[in-house]
């Protein structure tokens, strides 16, 4: 019979119960145990364990991220049940010497007899910066002789194709991920202080809008596991956008629910990137993807008026002081459900810009795949063909959407550098008449019949 995996994590969704590193426990767990003399003496396996360190990856969040684990064997834990603790300890140096420290438990009390056909991991998932590290991870049961432990070396290369020089100027060596992140905190990983240097620059004023729609598909209402997927793309898409500095302007982020057609957060002169995250969590509770509204789903044909006139508003000519509009629009590709179209009628001025990011980062990504077996094709799914009209692109056609097809992270990385481009390169309309008589003709939204 296979193993069935638990996990104990410092950066996922987990359900076994962890004591989770703060920095004053991080001190007390190292200083309990000879961990300086056991690294001395070397690589040692007196205990049962796996330690694992998984290649460098560039992640959404736009940080390269190396995961450690420790996987142990479910009737290892039984058979030392039931007083104490399985602990492990995760010691890095980075290149100029300095240490990092982290740890994480699983208390034996938990290990029930059902646990012996399990595997545990205790793992990390440690943002780097390129460069070479030595990791050590030492392992113990508390209370009881003996330990094992390893000392690998950790080799971070530069990203091959880099769009973003100096994104990463301002951040530590190494940063732990949130401790046993709960909720959509898996995703925001909000205790990051690390903050990406992303400078927005403009010869005049601007006012940058970040829209995402994080309106649910019908299958992810009915399965919202496939929800929960999708945020732990959105999020931190949202999240890396956010921390752009506008130097000459303001920022704001705003999300959009079509079904319900409401913005459910909205936050404006964003400074230094403090989204403030609790309260976007909030208003996502309370927008819960399994609890729309009946009468909500029936008016599924006004899904393209209600962005339309979103859209319209935001680059209103009157609003923002006349400062430039930049609308920032992320999303995947979705069915605005209107039979008629949807036109969002520029300003003659031109006074805006215009970014589509169209994400499509699900890991079904196919819309048709090939049976293994049988070498046949098989039925898309609900979620793939609701994803396969892109109804926000049809509705900005008019505006001249510069449209980002991002479907990784690297992807994610060149947009955000080609719209911090156009940005700096941005040429503006001669300034408004000050004729009181005079009046420029605003962004306007109507539908076709």
């Amino acid at each position: 019979m296979p193993k069935r995996r638990f996990l104990v994590a410092l950066c996922s969704l987990g359900f076994v119960p962890l004591t989770y590193a703060q920095t004053r426990n991080v001190e007390a767990a190292f200083a309990a145990v000879p961990f300086q003399l056991w690294a001395e003496e070397g690589a040692k396996a007196e205990l049962r364990w796996h330690p694992r360190i998984t290649s460098p990856k560039l992640t959404l969040h736009q940080r390269i991220a190396v995961g450690l684990e420790v996987e142990l064997d479910g009737k290892e834990l039984v058979k030392r049940c039931c007083d104490g603790q399985a602990i492990a300890l995760l010691e890095i140096r980075d290149q100029q010497g300095l240490t990092y420290r982290n740890y994480g438990t699983k208390d034996l009390k938990d290990a029930e007899p059902g646990l012996r056909q399990s595997l545990v991991d205790i793992s990390w998932q440690v943002f780097l910066l390129p460069g070479e590290y030595q990791a050590t991870i030492a392992f113990y049961y508390s209370g009881r002789n003996g330990h094992s432990l390893t000392t690998r070396r950790v080799h971070v290369a530069p990203l091959k194709h880099e769009p973003l020089p100096g994104s990463w100027q301002d951040l530590p060596a190494v940063e732990f991920c949130d401790p046993q992140p709960e909720g959509l905190d898996a995703f925001l990983l909000p205790s990051i202080e690390g903050r990406l240097r992303l400078p927005a620059k403009a010869s005049r004023r601007i006012h940058i809008e970040i829209l995402e729609n994080l309106t649910p598909y019908p299958s992810e209402r009915r399965e919202p596991q496939l929800y929960t997927d999708r945020l732990s793309v959105f999020l931190p898409v949202l999240k890396t956008f956010s921390q752009l500095q506008v130097e000459n302007g303001t920022l704001g982020v705003s999300l959009l629910d079509f079904t319900r057609r409401s913005v459910i957060f909205d936050q404006q002169d964003i400074s230094q990137g403090q989204v403030s995250w609790a309260n976007l969590k909030d208003a996502m509770t309370a927008n819960s993807v399994t609890a729309v509204d009946v009468h909500d789903l029936e008016q599924g044909e006004r899904f393209g008026e209600f962005f339309g006139k979103e859209i319209a508003r935001r680059l209103d000519e009157t609003a923002n002081g006349g400062a430039m509009r930049v609308l920032i629009i992320i999303s995947g590709p979705m069915d605005l459900g209107s039979p008629a179209a949807i036109e969002i009628a520029p300003s003659v001025r031109g006074n805006f810009a215009v970014f589509y990011v169209r994400c499509d980062l699900l890991q079904t990504s196919a819309f048709v795949q090939q049976s293994a077996i049988l070498a046949a094709s098989v039925e898309p799914s609900e979620q793939n063909l609701e994803r396969s009209v892109d109804g926000i692109g049809k509705a900005l056609r008019d505006l001249k959407p510069k449209v980002f097809a991002a479907n990784s992270a690297q992807r994610v990385r060149e947009a955000l550098a080609a719209i911090l481009r156009d940005i700096s390169q941005m040429k503006f309309p001669a300034p408004q008449s000050t004729d009181p008589g005079s009046r420029t003709p605003s962004t306007s939204c109507r539908v076709s019949q």
